[in-house]
């Protein structure tokens, strides 16, 4: 061998035991991290780093995840979810927030950290509100907003208001995430949106048959609305006024009520401004949009309807709050209105606390009102309208007078038979043992069919007739009735209404805690509908302990998820908000 061959193989030996030594350190290194525990969480934390199994760790955390919130009962902080977060949520946030994730892993992050309600995960859903593109990624978006709503996140604010500035309600995606985003906007609602979205109720709606537009803006300008309420901002009052009076802002303008009787006490002296004509630039914006679109066209009539659409505007919203001092204007605006807005007071009149002057402008308004007068836009008979409003009164004083003005109605045929058959419903839920006979005398009225007003109602003057003979002037008895199985049937609901319409009737304020309790036996809509009812008629000065506990029947039946209780609800909440501003 030479010497030049004898000097390379040592240097051969060299170089191939350094190889062989390489590899074997590098198949030791990969049986390492082979052989971690891979029912260890921190393994998998461990392989984020690594952009070969990081989306194969991402899954298996989240499956550790959902696995333990089945151990655990669906509980985040129970014995196997908190420990396993406490190790998982803040490394799987970074990863989030870095960036660098394809769209399904990162969409799989997203929901992941939503799903734990940690606020340890917040950067991650705030990085998905400002990476919101329309149109594109709203699931991203959904997932996001669910999160930071439940958490009451405040460091959300300025991006979830750049999400609902953007959001089209008109384009099918934004249409599906539109619940989720007002849902997140009401359990925030932050302060700080304040002047935006007063901006916001201030826009015009230049062009009602731009539907895309339209659908958009009605879902900004009422969610709006409704943060303002919640807020109770008494710099939104005119602003919400104006969605008030605005007719093309319609759908617009029950929110923005419920929105001013929130508000409350704050609300009431510019209303009556405005009921008054001393609020000069809304009367002005009331006149010029009630005659938006007829232009120099516009009728002697839509006019006159012009001139004085302010006050019924505003003698709804004052009447919705209910706060006493909102009679004496409703009384003074009552002798100066005509025809439709006098009918419009005067039905606004029965929310307001009872007295003696509001019953008796109430009948006296009613006797001026025409009997084919019809109410604008649906065409109702004003009288029938007015009869049915008399019920919340819940005052039986009214019963010989229903009967009386029933009986003398006069005008076209199905105008009186209208009237008639109205003033018997409304006579039927407030007669004492005592009427039965003269509310019988409107019952056998005969009809230009040769039959009698009541024939389409024996049965309801049955269930009044009987349920009077059982329980007379007796309040508990009537009480008692509300929960049974016959006054929830459908067949038999009357019971269930006539009865909680005798606790108005009869009841004193101690009677209100008394239906709340028998509140969990009644599945009947109509009849939790009067009962609640009943409660605000009894609360003439309002009461934030009962508000508080209805607000937990609602709280329950929206725990629930059952529909039915969710729907049954519904009525509590004007309510609520009611006596809560007049106790303020």
């Amino acid at each position: 061998m030479s010497r030049s061959a004898r000097s390379i193989l040592p240097l051969l030996r060299s170089l191939l035991l350094g190889a062989a030594t390489a590899s074997s350190m590098a198949l030791s290194a990969g049986l390492i991290v082979g052989c971690g525990d891979e029912n260890d969480p921190e393994t998998h934390v461990k392989r984020l780093d690594d952009p070969a199994t990081l989306t194969a760790s991402v899954n298996r955390l989240v499956q550790f995840f959902e696995d333990a919130m089945t151990r655990d009962n669906k509980d985040r902080t129970g014995p196997t979810v908190k420990p396993l977060l406490d190790k998982i949520i803040e490394p799987m946030t970074q990863k989030c927030v870095a960036g660098d994730l394809d769209e399904r892993t990162n969409s799989k992050l997203i929901k992941f950290i939503s799903d734990t309600r940690d606020p340890r995960g917040e950067a991650c859903l705030i990085k998905a509100l400002k990476d919101y593109k329309p149109e594109s990624t709203e699931e991203d978006v959904r997932w996001a907003v669910r999160g930071l709503g439940a958490m009451k996140s405040e460091k959300a604010a300025e991006p979830l208001m750049a999400v609902f500035s953007k959001l089209q309600h008109g384009k099918p995606k934004g249409s599906t995430i539109s619940r989720d985003v007002h849902d997140a906007m009401v359990d925030i609602n932050s302060k700080s949106w304040e002047d935006g979205l007063i901006t916001m109720i201030g826009r015009p709606i230049n062009d009602p048959k731009d539907v895309g537009t339209m659908r958009n803006e009605l879902f900004w300008q009422i969610t709006a609305a409704e943060l303002l309420g919640w807020q109770r901002s008494e710099k939104a009052v005119v602003p919400l006024l104006k969605v008030v009076l605005s007719p093309v802002k319609a759908d617009a303008a029950t929110t923005a009520i419920l929105a001013l009787t929130k508000i409350g006490k704050p609300a009431i002296q510019p209303t009556i401004a405005l009921l008054q004509g001393d609020q000069k630039e809304l009367v002005e914006y009331s006149k010029v949009e009630n005659l938006k679109g007829a232009g120099d066209k516009a009728s002697a009539e839509q006019k006159k309807a012009a001139e004085t659409a302010h006050v019924a505007a505003a003698a709804l919203v004052l009447a919705t709050i209910g706060r006493q001092e909102s009679s004496q204007p409703l009384l003074a605006a009552l002798e100066k209105a005509e025809d439709v807005p006098r009918a419009i007071i005067a039905r606004e009149l029965t929310k307001v606390p009872r007295t003696p002057e509001t019953l008796a402008a109430f009948q006296a308004a009613y006797e001026k009102t025409p009997a084919g007068l019809e109410m604008p836009p649906a065409g109702v008979n004003a009288r029938v309208m007015l009869a049915e409003a008399a019920s919340n009164f819940f005052d039986a004083s009214l019963v010989p007078w229903l009967v009386k003005t029933g009986l003398e109605a006069r005008g076209e045929e199905d105008d009186v038979a209208q009237i008639r058959d109205v003033s018997l419903q409304t006579a039927l839920k407030l007669m004492k043992p005592d009427q039965i006979a003269d509310v019988d005398r409107l019952a056998g009225t005969r009809t230009s069919g040769g039959g009698t007003v009541g024939k389409s109602m024996e049965k309801e003057i049955k269930i009044a007739k009987d349920l009077l003979a059982a329980c007379g002037t007796k309040l508990e008895c009537y009480v008692g009735k509300l929960g049974e199985p016959a006054s929830q049937a459908k067949e038999t609901q009357f019971q269930g209404i006539k009865s909680a319409y005798m606790a108005g009737v009869l009841g004193t304020p101690e009677v209100r805690q008394q239906i709340i309790d028998a509140m969990p036996k009644v599945s009947n809509a109509a009849v939790r509908f009067v009962s609640v009812s009943v409660i605000d008629a009894l609360s003439p000065k309002g009461d934030a302990e009962v508000a508080t506990k209805l607000q937990k029947i609602v709280d329950e039946g929206e725990a629930s998820k059952d529909p039915e209780k969710i729907a049954g609800n519904a009525p509590f909440k004007t309510v609520i908000y009611r006596l809560t501003a007049r106790s303020q």
